[in-house]
């Protein structure tokens, strides 16, 4: 697969970060942050970089940054990354790199997103304690101006290598350059089997003005979500989940979790009256029929969206969503608050699992039934984490993965796979 092109351009500014191997910590005490500092600073006056802003934590760094001379910013990054590895292996007796693949970068709309990412940098900086500090180029705490769907979409550019902007500058980017950052990916078409929402009817943005007399009550069942297949799985419930379906990883270059729950025909985890088999409902369902969706044209931006035609949805029965004044209620302010934390927790979920598969211990499997020309596939397009592979990793990955949660969870994965026999057995049952 090709890497992405990492784009740089004269006096525009540039996103970047860099993090440790397996995400391990690479600065360690005064000593280091003050020498890293001191090669950026020495580094970046020798080769005309200006820096915005900057942060520096243990297991990474990040900043922004522009320059009059494109190919500038590249010798930056690998003079500075050098530099700094020379010095940690002398002070710690190692040899090798220290650094996880390439750096990320994301283009930056001066006009319109620099001082927001500007902030992206300082609140990360509040959020660590580093203000005032040499990890830090903020000097004095203030109250960053961002909301989180901007603080997600400045994230998801960065770790993407795509551009942190408007529709119009990412046109003009492309004008410029000749390269399309939205075009379609490559490959076969995603197995529907295990990824696909059907949940959904009719959503609409939800407005004050629209739905001010809309009341919602508590949901009698799941019918809603008859039809899927699977549903996505946050690290959070994964514990709770895997009690009694399996866990996977879907076929994707960045994969999500999953927990099947079809062999093919039917959802198996609930009754034919929509009850929920087990006593953990998931996430994703205790949501509907609320979501966050990305506005159009606005890709920084999420909305509050509503299937409308959602069973438990009135105009005279249920709590209201809007007072008398069409102000929010508490019961939608809660909702708000679990959909924000939700997003947040997916994200998390989806970087875990990124660092999974980048390890190379996922293998392709499918479920299938009978043998030759009887044989019936039931369930494919998903993965699993391959032990044989898990067990072949250096001693410094798996070490880094017991601190990080990552073993934890891949115990977790590995155990819900005995919950495959479960739902033959319950397919079983129901065919005869």
């Amino acid at each position: 697969m090709s890497r992405k092109t990492r784009v740089a351009l004269p006096n525009i500014p540039v996103h970047i970060s860099k993090i440790g191997i397996n995400q391990d910590n690479v600065f360690h005490d005064i000593e280091d942050y003050e020498t890293f500092y001191n090669f950026m600073k020495s580094t970046s006056q020798k080769l005309e970089i200006k820096i915005y802003a900057y942060v520096i934590l243990k297991d990474s760094f990040e900043f922004i940054v522009s320059s009059s001379v494109e190919e500038n910013i590249s010798k930056f990054m690998q003079i500075l990354g050098r530099q700094y590895v020379l010095h940690y292996n002398k002070k710690y007796n190692r040899t090798g790199t220290i650094w996880e693949g390439r750096y990320k970068s994301s283009l930056v709309e001066k006009e319109t997103f620099l001082s927001k990412v500007i902030s992206y940098i300082d609140y990360i900086s509040i959020k660590n304690n580093l203000v005032n500090s040499v990890c830090s180029s903020l000097k004095e705490i203030y109250d960053v101006k961002l909301n989180l769907n901007e603080i997600e979409f400045i994230h998801n550019s960065l770790n993407s290598n795509s551009i942190t902007g408007s529709s119009k500058f990412i046109q003009t980017i492309k004008n410029t350059t000749g390269i399309c950052f939205f075009e379609k990916k490559r490959g076969r078409p995603k197995n529907k089997q295990i990824k696909g929402d059907k949940m959904y009817k009719k959503i609409e943005l939800l407005s004050k003005e629209k739905h001010s007399n809309l009341k919602i009550k508590p949901l009698e069942n799941l019918l809603f979500a008859k039809e899927n297949p699977s549903f996505p799985v946050l690290i959070s419930e994964s514990e709770n989940v895997a009690a009694t379906l399996p866990i996977v990883f879907s076929a994707e270059e960045n994969p999500s979790l999953f927990a099947i729950t079809s062999l093919g025909s039917e959802n198996l985890a609930m009754n034919s009256e929509g009850k929920w088999l087990s006593s953990y409902v998931p996430a994703v369902y205790r949501k509907y029929p609320f979501a966050y969706a990305n506005i159009k044209d606005n890709p920084e931006q999420k909305a509050v969206v509503i299937d409308i035609e959602a069973q438990n949805l009135s105009e005279t029965d249920g709590e209201a969503l809007f007072d008398e004044q069409s102000n929010q209620t508490e019961l939608l302010k809660n909702t708000i608050q679990f959909l924000t934390s939700y997003e947040q927790e997916a994200m998390r979920t989806k970087s875990l699992a990124k660092i999974i598969l980048d390890s190379g211990i996922l293998e392709d499997r499918e479920l299938s039934i009978g043998e030759g020309e009887t044989k019936q596939v039931l369930v494919k397009g998903f993965k699993v984490v391959s032990v044989e592979k898990l067990n072949a990793l250096d001693d410094a990955t798996l070490a880094s993965w017991v601190r990080n949660g990552v073993i934890s969870f891949i115990n977790i994965h590995l155990k819900s796979l005995n919950n495959l026999q479960n739902l033959m057995n319950l397919l079983y049952q129901r065919n005869n």
